[in-house]
């Protein structure tokens, strides 16, 4: 008969190698706003904005810790506006009409995503890449399915990313993930209009799922 330790380490270890499969992820967020509404916001109105749109997941592996942990902002029209209050604040400019309207018309034809990755080795730190082991999707609440039009690893200067991207770190690389928007082109995506966006990071090791709920 086992004795109790020996069932304790057990246990211990099957919880570990569950979490090494799926990941893990913060308490749920409060659920997001996908209405195209048109708001004021101020400058001072943008971290919290930044906050609501964000989300944090990392996946813990037993034999190498933390594998991946990543944080995603969905540039939804609602965070753009917030956006674009900061930027023209910062910048000074004045034509923030024609930028909104830049900023609309991305948001109709695309659902972009601004990740900031860390990964236990820097080479496996590669979602851009043709070979790379990680395979990005986008969910919905039915369960239907986007693959990413563009994966792009960008280098933002410093000070900008660390206003409008602050969960940047040292140790993070950055990149822009787009899907294009499926129109009528009749795939069975629905996108927000389900109540649920999930973004996706797959591969040989686990996942992990960064998740916007609708109110």
């Amino acid at each position: 008969m086992s004795s109790p330790h020996l069932r304790s380490r057990v246990l211990m270890l099957a919880l570990a190698c569950a979490v090494a499969l799926v990941g893990c992820a913060d308490a749920p967020p409060k659920p997001v706003s996908f209405s195209d509404a048109t708001r004021e916001y101020r400058p001072t109105d943008y971290l919290s904005v930044y906050e609501n749109w964000t989300r944090h997941a990392k996946m813990v592996h037993v034999d190498v810790g933390t594998l991946i942990e990543a944080w995603a902002t969905y540039k939804s029209w609602d965070f753009r506006q917030a956006y674009v209050a900061q930027y023209a604040s910062i910048y000074e400019d004045s034509d923030r009409a024609a930028i909104l309207h830049s900023q609309l018309e991305a948001s109709r034809t695309s659902y972009e995503f601004h990740v900031a990755v860390q990964t236990t080795t820097d080479r496996w730190n590669d979602l851009e890449r043709k070979n790379t082991p990680w395979r990005v999707t986008l969910l919905d609440a039915t369960g239907a399915e986007l693959g990413p039009t563009s994966i792009q690893a960008v280098k933002l200067p410093e000070l900008y990313e660390s206003k409008f991207f602050p969960s940047r770190t040292d140790f993070t690389r950055s990149y822009e993930i787009s899907f294009a928007h499926p129109g009528n082109g009749g795939q069975p995506f629905v996108g927000p209009a389900s109540g649920r966006l999930i973004l996706r990071l797959a591969s040989p090791m686990g996942r992990i799922e960064l998740v916007w709920d609708g109110k």
